[in-house]
């Protein structure tokens, strides 16, 4: 059975293009990854929980073998063996110490927690595998979850979610903030922007908090004590939302990042230590200070709302509804005092469901988030919680938070949702549970039926029908949980079925079966919850903690599908050797050929160089390629990368030297000078050799792509094969360049997936070497020209002859080095009103012209020359001596 699921699983793997990744890091000392491997992905991430946080492929694996002699009260016991292929759970699995023979995990000093208030380091070591997986290997963080098990909810898990890479994930700075009813602030992450200092200063005015004197780095970055945190009667009234909707609009509204998970959790005997866990990312084009609202149902028999001050006409729509639904705005009494929210109401009985584990929240919740989606607010996140009475954990206490935004332009907040809900249940002591899986939302172009469908063959599900509390029920045979601990006692204290499970295994090929595979949906939520049952044992006549999984999944529809980014499957070998004259500013690992490419943000003078060439070569003009698209009036810089590549830099050096030496056999030559070498002086320094000028006529040049192509270019150069692949070959099949930002951007696209960076166009800004130019005004295919030798590039002067632009044609990719690409914005308006600044004049050069340069063959050995330039003459060796890539800070 085991054998024919995973090849099941493997054959919807090889189908898979973009894929979602689950990283779970629990404090009993294991990582578990589960998703498919694209891109080297697990290769990186091994060496990565090796050499950081010293752990090792798991050996031994918990099993269930019979007892010998006459029926152990328990059944079956739970022994330690060595793992076998058939024991995994999970897709990689990685221990973090040495397996004792009772299943724990000793010498373990990755996973920290001290003191009796829930204070650990899994925020801190969230915030590590963040940065890697993102700034390093460029996969997009998609969510984070926090969780807690054990008898006292001190066993802590978190599982980060990822989708597959986007090369502004290399950029985006993280932040972890997490809010602990105890009486503290943590924080994890980049001090990106002066963000600490702003925390500071909000959470000393808005909270009176200090920091605390008991930070210990080894915990977290940042901490701070504060008093803020209420709560109070029985039934889990607390003002742990209110709280985490003040600090979210500080972190959107004025600091302006981007809002990506926000999660509850309860910690304690009993859960009644509430906590918060926020993610934020910087990435300020993306966050446009939109409201931000959360809903929570509590099934005790109220719903709370909190951020009513800056959404009140979301507030005005929600009472609307609940008053529909018969529910009653909550009277406080005059014992309570302070309000713990900014709006209550009490619901009817019957309005929530609830038998044991199973209950309605699902269904609630998504008829809560249609209401608002029809009237302009988007579900942004949601997350189920519980708490229980005091050792009573059959006595639960459900609670949904649900997070809305207001709609941006070009967003559809009313597109259908769909929750998928799997749950394993807990039957008896002896660790049987059941899986179900509950969904709920309307059968959107049959979606019903293709899911059941997957399901059937893939996780052994049978449909049950429709149920008072969901749309449709499934039974599930293909969930595995196991135990944490083989002594009868631990699991006493801790409960059963603690250890690992198959979730997230099946989780993210569900994930990857509705975005990747139907291709209309996009993943909004992905939420995990542990539930303990108390179940009647028949050792010692007591009852036993057993322990139940839950995975929360919603998805939007997106009416049309999208296009994808593609991981690349295969990575570039190391040259293994220096490269030809490697520019200074290299770093040693890719000057020595060590490293196969290095990807690295620009410095902050790189990124306004990029903005002086956008700003310096605009020209409000529009040809044909524009293909209707709006001219924009400023394309505005977000970030930018430059790329390190020694073995493309190689063959762009050695074919630069092989340009200068034709240059000087020909005597006369024609070199034309772009406009964006006058538009900034600092990049027209790298161009030029202090003694011998600019022999080979080297230039940055422009290339309109998206950032997933952009990318692309940066590790493998351009492709003379696919010329003309896009927008026709008006000058021979060659490698088109432009030296006007308005000409690439006729050529730019956004992704237009769905994700965060939508509306961000990408262009290549790249050394060209154009030696001698063939200048045309005429279409035709002139490649001819420079396959004789004759020249070395051709120039389309469409601006001479219409009055629109100059085009660069190479015909060899070796004449082309990529280097830098930069990620924009269109905007529309004034642009010293939009930008903040006004742009700078333009550095168009005079009409079209060729300058004369004579190469001139010199007396002195060692193939010395002279370049004559119209600002003088330099001489030199020929062959190219290792350049100073002088950088000049001075606008053009």
């Amino acid at each position: 059975m085991y054998e024919s699921q995973m090849k099941l699983l493997r054959q919807f793997d090889q189908s898979t293009k973009v894929p979602h990744l689950l990283i779970e890091l629990r404090s009993l000392g294991y990582v578990e990854i589960c998703g498919k491997n694209i891109g080297g992905i697990y290769e990186k991430l091994d060496h990565f929980f090796k050499t950081e946080f010293g752990a090792s492929d798991t050996e031994l694996v918990m099993r269930k073998v019979p007892p010998e002699g006459c029926c152990s009260p328990e059944g079956p016991a739970c022994v330690m063996l060595p793992k076998e292929p058939c024991d995994d759970v999970c897709d990689k699995n990685y221990v973090c110490g040495q397996q004792r023979p009772d299943g724990s995990v000793h010498g373990s000093s990755i996973f920290k927690r001290r003191g009796t208030w829930g204070e650990n380091n899994m925020g801190l070591l969230t915030m590590k595998v963040i940065g890697f997986m993102t700034n390093e290997c460029g996969w997009g963080l998609h969510l984070t979850d926090g969780g807690n098990m054990g008898g006292r909810n001190q066993i802590r898990e978190t599982q980060i979610k990822f989708r597959a890479p986007h090369p502004l994930n290399l950029m985006a700075p993280h932040l972890m903030i997490e809010l602990r009813a105890v009486g503290y602030i943590e924080v994890n992450g980049q001090d990106s922007g002066g963000i600490h200092r702003k925390l500071k200063d909000f959470v000393r005015s808005k909270w009176d908090a200090h920091v605390d004197s008991d930070r210990d780095p080894d915990y977290c970055a940042l901490k701070f004590s504060t008093f803020a945190f209420k709560q109070r009667g029985g039934q889990g009234e607390n003002n742990m939302g209110k709280r985490t909707m003040e600090l979210v609009d500080f972190m959107t509204r004025e600091c302006h990042w981007t809002l990506l998970a926000c999660t509850g959790g309860n910690a304690g005997v009993d859960g009644r230590h509430r906590e918060q866990q926020l993610v934020f990312r910087h990435d300020e084009h993306v966050q446009r200070g939109e409201p931000h609202l959360m809903v929570e149902l509590r099934d005790q028999g109220y719903v709370e709302i909190n951020g009513t001050q800056a959404a009140p006409e979301a507030a005005a729509l929600l009472h609307d509804f609940f008053k529909s639904q018969g529910c009653e705005e909550y009277k406080s009494g005059f014992w309570e005092g302070e309000a713990f929210c900014d709006v209550k109401y009490r619901t009817p009985r019957d309005w929530f469901y609830r038998d044991g584990t199973t209950n309605n929240l699902g269904r609630r919740t998504l008829e809560v988030a249609s209401f608002l989606g029809q009237r302009g607010w988007m579900l942004q996140l949601c997350n189920g919680g519980h708490t229980a009475a005091a050792n009573s954990p059959w006595n639960l206490k459900r609670e949904q938070q649900i997070k809305f935004r207001r709609a941006q332009p070009g967003d559809d907040a009313s597109a259908p949702l769909l929750m998928i809900e799997l749950r394993a249940v807990p039957e008896n002591a002896e660790g049987h549970f059941q899986g179900w899986i509950e969904m709920n939302g309307p059968n959107t172009h049959g979606v019903y039926e293709k899911v059941v469908r997957y399901m059937e063959q893939t996780m052994l599900c049978q449909p049950v029908g429709p149920q008072p509390y969901c749309d449709l029920l499934l039974k599930c045979g293909c969930f595995r949980m196991r135990e944490a601990n083989t002594s009868w006692w631990h699991q006493k204290r801790e409960g059963r079925l603690i250890g690992e499970s198959n979730f997230g295994r099946y989780t993210m090929r569900l994930c990857d079966y509705m975005v990747d595979h139907l291709g209309e949906w996009d993943l909004l939520v992905c939420n995990g919850n542990s539930v303990t049952s108390l179940c009647q044992s028949g050792l010692h006549n007591s009852d036993m903690r057993v322990n139940g999984r839950e995975q929360q999944l919603v998805f939007r529809h997106r009416p049309g599908g999208r296009k994808v980014f593609m991981a690349a499957d295969v990575a570039a070998a190391a040259l293994g050797r220096a490269p030809c004259l490697p520019p200074h500013y290299w770093k040693d690992s890719t000057k020595d050929g060590a490293e196969a490419q290095q990807i690295i943000a620009v410095s902050d003078d790189e990124k306004r160089w990029i903005q002086q060439v956008l700003d310096g070569t605009y020209k409000k003009k529009v040809t044909r390629d524009r293909s209707g698209s709006a001219m924009a009036d400023r394309f505005v810089v977000v970030s930018a990368l430059r790329s390190e590549h020694p073995g493309l830099w190689d063959q762009y050096a050695q074919k630069r030297n092989e340009v200068a030496r034709s240059m000087k056999g020909r005597g006369t030559v024609a070199v034309v000078d772009p406009k964006t070498m006058q538009a900034c002086s600092a990049l027209k320094e790298r161009c030029q050799h202090p003694r011998l000028g600019n022999p080979g006529n080297e230039a940055y040049l422009l290339h309109g792509s998206n950032p997933t192509s952009a990318i692309s270019i940066l590790a493998n150069s351009f492709k003379v094969d696919f010329a003309g692949a896009a927008v026709g070959t008006m000058f021979g099949p060659g490698i088109y360049l432009a030296e006007s930002s308005s000409k690439s951007d006729e050529y730019a696209r956004d992704e237009n997936t769905g994700g965060a960076y939508d509306g961000l166009f990408a262009v290549l800004l790249c050394r060209v070497v154009l030696g001698s130019s063939y200048v045309v005004e005429d279409p035709g295919n002139y490649a001819d020209k420079c396959s004789s030798g004759e020249f070395d590039s051709v120039v389309g002067d469409r601006e001479k002859a219409v009055g629109t632009f100059r085009e660069f044609v190479v015909f060899d990719a070796a004449a082309v080095y990529p280097e830098y690409v930069a990620f924009y914005r269109r905007e529309h308006g004034d642009p010293a009103t939009s930008a903040g600044e006004a742009p700078p004049p333009s550095c168009f050069a005079p009409p079209q012209h060729s300058m004369a340069a004579t190469v001139e063959e010199s007396d002195e050995p060692g193939m010395q020359h002279s370049y004559r330039h119209p600002k003088g003459v330099v001489r030199g060796p020929l062959g190219f001596t290792r350049w100073t890539g002088i950088a000049v800070s001075d606008a053009c």
